[in-house]
């Protein structure tokens, strides 16, 4: 009766270890990040100017909060500037629940609408982010 409880009570660990060493092979080969839920509600992210910033919705606009205070202090923004996945300049715009996105900022461009931004935050790992999520 002790080795069958024992074969049990370490079958249940090998699959829960199992379950998750398959977890994390998955989590990682996922094109886009998931976002920790406690993040979830603001946006560690790299500026144009590699300036780090918080950034969060208020209303229709963004709340921005410098990494250092120093020459930039807290403001609203109707607009918000971060460096993509790639590395690139974009721009965006709340529009409902999506956003309006411009290249290098060039709005009289093209334009494109998104469910979110994909960014690079204060460490460099891209992250993804809708306006539900960034609310408040």
């Amino acid at each position: 009766m002790i080795k069958a409880l024992l074969g049990l009570a370490a079958a249940f660990v090998v699959a829960v270890l199992a379950a998750g060493v398959w977890y994390r092979v998955e989590a990682e080969s996922d094109q886009a990040p998931t976002p920790a839920p406690w993040a979830q509600n603001r946006m560690e992210f790299v500026a144009w100017d590699d300036e780090a910033w918080t950034a969060w919705i208020h209303g229709d606009r963004f709340e921005l909060a410098p990494r250092h205070e120093g020459k930039w202090r807290r403001h609203a923004n109707p607009t918000l500037a971060f460096t993509d996945w790639q590395g690139e300049p974009w721009q965006a715009k709340i529009e409902g629940e999506q956003f309006l996105l411009a290249r290098r900022g060039d709005w009289k461009g093209s334009t494109e609408r998104a469910n979110a931004v994909r960014y690079r935050d204060w460490r460099g790992d891209p992250q993804l982010r809708t306006v539900a999520q960034l609310r408040r």
